[in-house]
């Protein structure tokens, strides 16, 4: 079984030889520090068997500023179906991620993951986090408006990186916070939760699962995500109060974790034998059954050892062997 067969079998609840592995290696101080200290990134995902590739897109608000709520109705909006947003590569200074274009040449080996921005998050990119969170709560209808608008211009753009050849999309919009929503969940399922359905059930149509990246704890709308469609769900962020044996418990056979690793709370607070046994303790819980995907919960940071990484990974890569399909 190759990593994209793999991968996809476990999205659909299909026996997969193995737990498939993912880690987000796009912060570039730390690609450098791993390559320094032991070797690239590439030579990474060879030794410890990372399943997936990721490609990112960019933000959807390439104005070059922050419009006005007012503006959102006729506000032009770049072709979604353009090039541009297969081959963008104007990112940030600490990005080391990679465009679809450039993420689709693993494509033959690895499944290929296009990560997009949802409904809150392309919002945010547009008025800025402040005024978009301030217009929810004081220009709610203008807010639908252009949600469905947006929505629309999402369902163009996964049929763009559709086509490209991508193998499953993440929807990024976080909607959790510590212990709770960010949203009412009432609000949640007015304003945003209608929008989101949308954008997933066309990828659906098109026979693409969708990933949703979502920090924080949602447990009170995990039915409703499950409702929506998506197939699987990124990171379960223990730190914020997400329960993971009760997400397996309630959730497990109908929704694959992808994810466990907090870089905070696990990755950077234990080493040696006790990052063993927190890894160990995750896998026990999601991996029995399948529905699966081990990964880190954000990307990997520069104040992680690379040698510390590397035996974790030595350790993902010696439990994700123990689950394979005689657990199925």
């Amino acid at each position: 079984m190759n990593s994209r067969q793999r991968v996809l079998a476990t999205l659909k609840r299909q026996p997969a030889d193995r737990t498939p592995i993912d880690c987000w290696l796009y912060q570039k101080n730390f690609v450098q520090n791993l390559e320094a200290a032991w070797g690239t990134r590439e030579q990474f995902w060879d030794e410890f068997g990372i399943d997936i590739i990721v490609g990112y897109v960019p933000w959807p608000n390439q104005l070059g500023r922050k419009p006005d709520v007012y503006e959102l109705a006729e506000l032009e909006l770049k072709d979604p179906r353009d090039d541009f947003w297969l081959t963008y590569n104007g990112w940030t200074e600490d990005f080391a991620g990679l465009n679809i274009r450039e993420a689709l040449r693993y494509g033959d080996r690895r499944a290929i993951l296009a990560h997009t921005w949802g409904i809150v998050e392309g919002a945010s990119s547009f008025l800025g986090i402040e005024n978009c969170w301030m217009y929810l709560g004081m220009q709610p209808d203008l807010m639908k408006n252009w949600f469905d608008r947006y929505a629309d211009w999402m369902c163009g753009l996964f049929d763009n990186l559709i086509d490209a050849g991508v193998d499953f999309i993440t929807l990024s919009d976080d909607w959790g916070s510590n212990k709770r929503m960010l949203f009412a969940p009432a609000m949640w399922r007015e304003m945003i939760k209608p929008y989101a359905a949308r954008v997933v059930a066309h990828a659906v149509s098109r026979g693409v699962p969708v990933n949703l990246h979502s920090d924080g704890h949602i447990l009170r709308i995990m039915d409703d995500i499950i409702e929506m469609g998506y197939a699987s769900m990124h990171p379960v962020q223990e730190s914020a109060g997400m329960d993971p044996r009760e997400i397996k418990a309630k959730y497990g056979d109908k929704i694959v974790v992808y994810g466990s690793l907090d870089v905070i709370d696990g990755l950077l607070a234990f080493e040696g034998d006790a990052l063993d046994e927190y890894i160990t303790k995750r896998f026990e819980i999601y991996a029995p059954g399948g529905g699966f995907i081990f990964n880190t919960g954000h990307f990997v940071q520069p104040d992680i050892p690379p040698a510390r990484l590397l035996r974790a990974y030595a350790r993902v890569l010696e439990l994700a062997k123990q689950y394979g399909s005689g657990d199925l």
